[in-house]
């Protein structure tokens, strides 16, 4: 590669990164404070460096914007550090009258060395301008340092990275200075000037800087990636083809394989789109379809609404027909849903050989769905907890009001005959159980862990208990949510079996029976006051078991074990 053409590439590419990244902060983060000032100090900068290669006259003025550029600089630094605000009508009057008093009178003169290279000479006016640039410059730069030693946080990483960057940027201009004194040297300095905008951007994308927004921080990391890419692929592939085209300058060789590259690039989402067009026939997802899909799921109460109103939208979006449910098992493909120990998760099954679009759009909606679910959850809870409290204020009602008078009704049983006495006395006793299970699950509890013998905690029940299983709970607490799940159960007919299980952050107790099932009417009430898969059953068992797994900060769910039909799961987190 020629130095001219060296010297060409460099300058080129300083414009046409300035003009974008320009482009880019205009359009996503103009609102910002110092945003424009900051654009119009980048558009300077690869101006500044055209002006090497750009005709003379039209050159000269290029130069000649050398203190406006350092005035917007200490403009956007003002900005950026909120120090010496005051100063900034000076700031602006020393680097706007500067730059006119250069136009008017000249900056200077162009010359040639002796490899062919063109330099700039700054002349007369020219070297006022100069002074007033570095003196501006070397005032911005204090400004940052200052700022610096007093920031905490994001903050001093914010200045710190323009701060850099400014230093780079004034370090890439060190080689005008020696044609000041009369030494001819080229500007090769300025060959680092491209570095300075790429600091920027480095520091929109690390820092966030100028309040970018994720979307905009993206297409900057997807634009430098791409150029990279292509940088990289072209020069891969110009090496192999200079051997077979040696007559070709491998510079000239390079630069058009990376053009070819990054064209291919850019245009290769556009291809893969079409492709999935092709492929998947199915909608686009739009912000107007996401908006539907939540406002048709906010009408959900249950799980299972939810659900229902999912396969809904995704039969009406995809083919084939994808399941919605909470089972592990059954037709794929499928998304399969999970209370992952208070919080909703999903999982795509069968959709290993799907079209990109298709695989999109149901990730797009499972976040949707999740999203939904832990609302439903979130408005349960609440809706719990204001039940909580009137059932307090209610318990203790019926404590006081009904009590004294099952006392007297138990006292006039005892003249009556054996038969209706022993009747009298059950169903009064179940109404004292009934009144304090509302007493217990109304009030607060204080939960006190320790470790909880397994092996010894379940009495006569056939257990299953992995080695590694191991469990702190409220003694107390953990053995009144056994004897409410294992009496349940046992309420239920059949057999009754419990296993044990540890993952990797949670230890699991799955409670099973092979009775007649939970009907399907009660399934996602199950865990609430009064609701009760039994006719003898008080309604309160398994809501004091609810709470009893929320005070210790884990969950209970109704979920499915092969050879049982109803298996409660509590997960214990660890």
């Amino acid at each position: 590669m020629t130095p001219s053409l060296l010297f060409t590439l460099s300058i080129s590419t300083t414009f046409l990164s300035s003009v974008a990244l320009s482009a880019f902060l205009l359009a996503r983060a103009g609102a910002a404070p110092g945003a424009k000032q900051l654009a119009a100090f980048v558009v300077i900068v690869g101006l500044f460096a055209l002006g090497l290669i750009l005709p003379e006259r039209i050159g000269a003025a290029s130069m000649a914007l050398a203190p406006l550029g350092s005035a917007l600089a200490v403009d956007f630094a003002i900005r950026l550090t909120g120090q010496g605000a005051r100063s900034l009508p000076i700031v602006h009057a020393l680097g706007a009258g500067a730059t006119l008093l250069l136009f008017i009178f000249g900056a200077g003169a162009f010359f040639e060395t002796h490899a062919g290279l063109r330099g700039f000479r700054y002349e007369g006016a020219g070297l006022f301008g100069v002074a007033v640039a570095i003196g501006l410059a070397a005032y911005g730069n204090g400004l940052m340092a200052f700022a610096l030693r007093r920031a905490e946080g994001k903050r001093r990483r914010e200045i710190a990275i323009v701060l850099i960057s400014s230093l780079v940027g004034l370090s890439t201009v060190v080689s005008f200075a020696p044609p000041l004194f009369g030494v001819a040297v080229a500007p090769w300095s300025i060959l680092a000037l491209p570095i300075y905008p790429a600091l920027l951007v480095y520091g929109i994308l690390r820092y966030e800087l100028m309040a970018a927004n994720v979307w905009a921080r993206r297409a900057a990391a997807y634009a430098l990636v791409l150029l990279l890419a292509a940088a990289v692929a072209g020069l891969l592939a110009a090496a192999p083809l200079s051997f077979v085209a040696p007559s070709m300058d491998f510079a000239y060789l390079w630069l058009v394989v990376a053009t070819a590259m990054a064209l291919a690039f850019a245009f290769g989402e556009l291809i893969r789109h079409a492709a999935d067009r092709l492929v998947y026939a199915g909608p686009e997802i739009s912000a107007e379809m996401i908006a539907l899909w939540r406002a048709e799921l906010a009408g959900a109460d249950r799980p299972s609404e939810a659900m229902e109103i999912a396969r809904t939208h995704l039969r009406a979006a995809m083919r084939p027909f994808v399941d919605v449910t909470l089972s592990g098992e059954g037709p794929e493909p499928a998304l399969r849903c999970a209370d992952d120990g208070g919080k909703w998760a999903a999982q795509l099954t069968g959709f290993e050989e799907s079209p990109p679009g298709a695989r999109r759009l149901a990730i797009v909606y499972a976040d949707v769905l999740m999203q939904s679910l832990d609302d439903i959850d979130r408005r349960r809870r609440r809706a719990e907890s204001e039940r909580l409290a009137e059932l307090g204020l209610l318990a203790s009602t019926i404590a006081h009001d009904l009590r004294n008078p099952l006392n007297i009704v138990n006292m006039a049983a005892a003249a009556a005959p054996a038969e209706t006495r022993a009747e009298i006395i059950e169903q009064t006793r179940r109404m004292n159980r009934l009144v304090a299970e509302l007493l217990d699950y109304a009030k607060p509890w204080k939960i006190e862990p320790v470790d909880i013998d397994l092996a010894a905690a379940f009495g006569d029940v056939e257990t299953h208990i992995a080695s590694d299983a191991h469990l702190r709970a409220d003694p107390f607490r953990f053995a009144q949510a056994m004897d409410n799940l294992i009496a349940n159960a046992r309420a239920a007919g059949g057999g009754i079996a419990i296993f044990v299980e540890a993952t990797r952050d949670a230890t699991l107790i799955h409670v099973c029976d092979d009775g007649p099932g939970v009907p399907d009417e009660i399934k996602d009430r199950l865990f609430q006051p009064f609701v009760s898969r039994s006719s003898e059953g008080t309604g309160l068992g398994l809501a004091i078991v609810a709470k009893i797994m929320a005070a210790h900060g884990g969950s209970v769910a109704l979920g499915a074990r092969e050879g049982f039909s109803t298996c409660v799961t509590l997960r214990f987190q660890r």
